[in-house]
């Protein structure tokens, strides 16, 4: 069953409750994945200056960028 699939059972499911204490903690614990997913999602400030910056050296000197082939060749070595 793909994850799509399984989203509607469970929907189905909860609209079937009526048990207030139940639907509470589904409420609680889906807050929780919300929150833990937008954190896994988020990059540090110090990470986004460090593209920044590689970003800009590139488009100052964009002739010190390697070609893929190039760059793949001396990752085998």
């Amino acid at each position: 069953m793909d994850i799509q699939t399984q989203k509607e059972v469970i929907i189905e499911q909860f609209k079937l409750l009526n048990d207030e204490n139940l639907i509470q903690a589904i409420k609680n614990l889906l807050e929780y994945a919300l929150k833990k997913e937008q954190e896994s999602l988020e990059v540090p400030e110090a990470h986004q200056k460090i593209v920044m910056e590689r970003f800009n050296k590139v488009r100052k000197d964009p002739d010190r960028l390697m070609d893929w082939d190039e760059a793949k060749k001396t990752l085998k070595a």
